[in-house]
């Protein structure tokens, strides 16, 4: 079975709407995929209308942001039940947080002279520092996506803005309460030793974490064994995935698979 469990629609800061992500991945060869989109939910719906149409397996998921002392934590949230009465509420509250991030970052824009209007990309969905990036290339305020973040909107630049986000336990604690089982996204991004790595991630296991995104695309072999062997360790599963958004972040939609385990399969129900 080929598996990617991280991808990002139009609906936050990828490139393509969720029915096309879902042909694409089709057309690759994809067994089953899980729309991410930061902190939304809404294209959900819509990707696995349009599996059930072209015949993909495709699961509700979406990649909460949060911040722990050691930085920015992403945790994956899949198979949640959207359709419960509170899910709604809840979910907005952490869109909310997204959207209060970028209004302070507009204020920013202004101090700066910059001529960008972030509200005024998208009328849905959540809007990501790539959407922002993006759109200031094509305004040619910036050469290239790279620079954008090097002189403006990465880590302690002038118009990054760092606001209250979920702890990664909130994140792991919301999933759960909706049913869905949340897994720990991208731990190389953590830049942590082996023994920090584990010492960071026994009070999430405790917290109930289910996973760790071991075969994620940027992983190397060693990586992929070690973050694989914590899984196996604290009877977690493992996931993967190309965390595509464009040509320049991720990978392409199937040019990177997992296959997944038994144990896997059975807790995602695929």
């Amino acid at each position: 079975m080929k598996c990617d469990l991280h991808i990002h629609s139009d609906c936050s800061d990828g490139i393509f709407t969720p029915e096309q992500i879902v042909e694409t991945a089709k057309q690759k060869g994809l067994d089953c995929i899980a729309l991410t989109d930061h902190d939304t939910v809404l294209g959900v719906d819509r990707a696995i209308a349009k599996g059930k149409e072209v015949g993909l397996k495709v699961l509700c998921g979406v990649e909460i942001s949060t911040v722990a002392q050691c930085g920015d934590v992403h945790v994956l949230a899949f198979n949640m039940d959207t359709q419960h009465p509170a899910f709604a509420e809840e979910m907005k509250v952490i869109s909310d947080f997204r959207r209060k991030r970028n209004e302070e970052m507009q204020k920013k824009f202004i101090q700066h002279g910059i001529d960008m209007d972030i509200f005024s990309l998208k009328k849905d969905g959540s809007i990501g520092r790539g959407d922002i990036a993006r759109a200031m290339v094509k305004k040619g305020i910036c050469a290239s996506t790279t620079e954008v973040f090097e002189k403006y909107l990465g880590a302690g630049k002038c118009c990054y803005v760092q606001t209250r986000r979920l702890t990664p336990a909130e994140a792991i604690s919301f999933t759960l309460r909706f049913g869905g089982i949340p897994v720990l996204a991208h731990p190389k991004n953590l830049r942590m030793s082996q023994d920090d790595f584990e010492k960071f991630l026994k009070p999430l296991v405790l917290a109930g974490l289910g996973g760790i995104e071991a075969q994620y695309f940027a992983h190397n072999i060693r990586e992929r064994k070690f973050f694989g062997k914590m899984a196996k360790k604290y009877k977690l599963i493992v996931t993967g995935g190309s965390d595509f958004h464009d040509y320049l972040h991720g990978l392409p939609l199937g040019e990177q698979s997992f296959s997944p385990d038994g144990y896997t399969k059975k807790v995602l129900g695929i």
